[in-house]
């Protein structure tokens, strides 16, 4: 959910306890900074504060401008962070950047927040932000009409994805995509797999290993949470949800797993396609998928040999540690600019 999902569990704490709160958003970034567009702090009444915009830098002064925002001394606004303002805080913001965070008040009983209230673990939605005014609330969802001053720009937020500040006329918003956190399907149980699957999982990853040999396949080999399916590629991510969303990671060094889940991958058009093995090994399974009826440029999406070379993996946690870093590029969008040099 953007960043929203970092607060959301003490704001609705807050809100059953009867406690005002207000939020800060990060609505902003210029050059540098450590935390995405999104991001969050919340303060209620009594001053507990979640969340962060920074890594520390100016959250106390904006637990201040909350606070009196919730007192009623001022009105939603943007706050503006950078060099002009670093002499003024105890720690500057060291990254460089410069940021603007827009404060408002939460409103429990607006419909956009009964909305996210009520959203589906994997439902998807665009939270709209006023900036400007009491900084009102819109929730869109798959199929529901957008302001017609923003539905142009909102085509390219839902395929997008992200954060962005969007102009309608004299008003300016910010569009929050509201997605699941992203699913890894793993294809081969092994010490690669067991390493990756908790690593992802650390960094938000929801985890599927698909593998039909029991005896590799073992619960006690993989981390609480991770879905286990004793199942053949096609059948196994089917049922575990393969979408053009999904992370495809082919570690079973085996064509009988490899090129069925590659195919399958394929044709779900997956953000992320990376496949375990030498350069033989790539050779063979590319040569199957093409002999399947794969289009070059198709086959061609597949990452191989998976994880970043420079890292110079050669344990299987290292090896994990280096397809993580590639999962991570992907996911923000760095992998295909970075070229073959970063790899």
């Amino acid at each position: 959910m953007a960043r929203m999902k970092d607060v959301m569990a003490a704001v609705r704490a807050w809100d059953a306890a009867g406690l005002a709160s207000a939020e800060a958003i990060l609505a902003g970034v210029q050059h540098s900074s450590p935390r995405p567009a999104g991001a969050r702090l919340v303060v209620n009444e009594k001053g507990e504060v979640a969340g962060a915009v920074s890594m520390g830098c100016v959250e106390n002064d904006l637990r201040e401008h909350l606070l009196g925002l919730l007192r009623g001394e001022s009105a939603p606004r943007m706050v503006h962070y950078g060099r002009a303002f670093a002499a003024a805080l105890e720690v500057g913001l060291t990254c460089g950047g410069e940021i603007d965070v827009w404060l408002r008040k939460h409103d429990p009983k607006s419909a956009a927040w009964q909305g996210l209230r009520a959203l589906a673990p994997d439902a998807r939605a665009i939270l709209l932000t006023r900036l400007g005014g009491e900084s009102e609330q819109i929730l869109l969802r798959p199929g529901e009409a957008p302001p017609p001053a923003l539905a142009a720009a909102l085509d390219d937020v839902w395929t997008r994805g992200g954060v962005r500040q969007l102009a309608a006329g004299t008003d300016r918003w910010l569009a929050e995509t509201i997605a699941p956190e992203p699913r890894l399907f793993i294809v081969g149980a092994s010490p690669i797999a067991s390493a990756l699957a908790d690593l992802s999982a650390r960094i938000g990853f929801r985890v599927a290993v698909v593998d039909p040999r029991r005896d590799f396949a073992r619960a006690e080999l993989f981390p609480a949470g991770t879905v286990l399916l004793h199942r053949w590629p096609e059948e196994g991510l089917a049922e575990a949800g393969l979408d053009e969303h999904g992370y495809v990671a082919v570690l079973a060094h085996d064509a009988k797993l490899d090129v069925p889940a590659l195919a399958a991958a394929l044709r779900a058009k997956c953000k992320y396609i990376g496949l375990l093995g030498s350069a033989g090994t790539q050779a063979d399974r590319r040569g199957q998928l093409a002999a399947a009826g794969f289009a070059a440029a198709e086959v061609a999406r597949i990452r191989g040999p998976i994880g970043l070379k420079n890292v110079g993996a050669l344990e299987p946690a290292e090896i994990a540690v280096s397809i993580l870093a590639e999962l991570v590029m992907a996911r923000r969008g760095r992998l295909d600019s970075a070229g073959k040099g970063e790899r």
